[in-house]
């Protein structure tokens, strides 16, 4: 039986939470969506149960989830002139085999062709990718028609800014990462341990202030004791970050200079906290000057940017058919 599909369920799961959501898309807008989260302990299908008993998905909805970052791996490779974009993945395939002398069963793949004559290949192990889907269907959620790697759900929320060699710096609560972008398109990921999540709750800790008191001291002019104790925690990171970079650039476009990138952008979940960060790269030489934030190419109202790049990369699969067995 052939089904069109009408609505989306987008489940989103961290570190320490469980969230999720369901809309409907309709004439290209996402209208009367319901959100709801939950905190999440080692019994994630229980936590997903309770999530499935509140959202009440139905079996036609397009399912859409994020994949742990920490379980993927990124690698840019050569695409020689004569493959094909349909011969794209049987050649990634047989490329990732050999790198980590893994059969192409073992493998759960993914890939994408940039201008240049260069592919972002993402990878994990068939039998991890197998793990996440079962603790999802058996909370009772359907079967997930699109897994993604964590980060493309907030890449579906933005436009890369310039045609040139550049890098976006996504500061994430679980995780971070840079992209190096060529021609509009990620050439190379590289993800770091450093968390928006637990900066957020220490400097809460030592000063008593929610989160969003935080922004708003961040946001005072004047010296405060919010702000001090936030530079204080990543005074460093942006050294560790261009070190990064330069790694990043090394193995995605040898040759290429950090010096020589157009432009670096700054993009942090929750997004009241990216002037701040940028503030800080600007302290350092490589940064002054190229440093910028990136804003949502959507609004989104009373939803986690994560929830809403999902329910968009959920909403690219409207028109195609899927056969559910009754």
């Amino acid at each position: 039986m052939q089904i069109f599909h009408k609505m989306i369920t987008a489940i989103d799961i961290g570190k320490n939470w469980v969230q999720g959501s369901r809309a409907r898309k309709f004439r290209g807008i996402l209208s009367n969506p319901v959100f709801l989260g939950v905190r999440k302990d080692e019994d994630v299908v229980e936590r997903l149960k309770e999530l499935r008993s509140k959202l009440k998905p139905d079996v036609e909805d397009i399912v859409v989830t994020n994949f742990p970052m920490e379980d993927v791996l990124f690698n840019t490779v050569d695409v020689p002139k004569e493959i094909k974009k349909r011969e794209l993945r049987a050649y990634a395939v047989a490329e990732m085999s050999r790198i980590l002398n893994l059969s192409s069963s073992e493998m759960a793949l993914d890939c994408m062709m940039n201008p240049v004559g260069k592919a972002l290949v993402m990878v994990t192990k068939a039998r991890r990718l197998n793990e996440w889907v079962s603790s999802i269907t058996s909370a009772g959620f359907p079967l997930p028609d699109v897994v993604i790697p964590d980060v493309f759900k907030y890449l579906q929320l933005i436009r890369v800014p310039v045609r040139e060699t550049c890098v976006l710096i996504f500061l994430m609560p679980d995780y971070s990462t840079a992209i190096v972008c060529v021609a509009g398109s990620p050439l190379g990921i590289r993800t770091f341990s450093h968390s928006v999540e637990e900066t957020i709750a220490i400097v809460s800790e030592e000063t008593g202030l929610s989160k969003e008191e935080i922004a708003r001291e961040l946001a005072k002019p004047e010296p405060n004791n919010a702000r001090n104790v936030f530079e204080s925690i990543v005074i460093d990171l942006p050294y560790a970050i261009e070190r990064e970079i330069i790694f990043l650039l090394s193995s995605a476009l040898p040759g290429s200079l950090i010096r020589d990138v157009a432009g670096f952008y700054v993009f942090c979940d929750p997004m009241d906290f990216a002037p701040h960060y940028a503030r800080l790269f600007e302290t350092v030489e490589t940064f002054q000057g190229k440093i910028q934030t990136l804003r949502l190419d959507i609004e989104a109202k009373n939803l986690p940017m994560g929830i809403v790049g999902l329910l968009l990369r959920g909403g690219e699969e409207f028109g195609k058919n899927k056969l559910v067995q009754i």
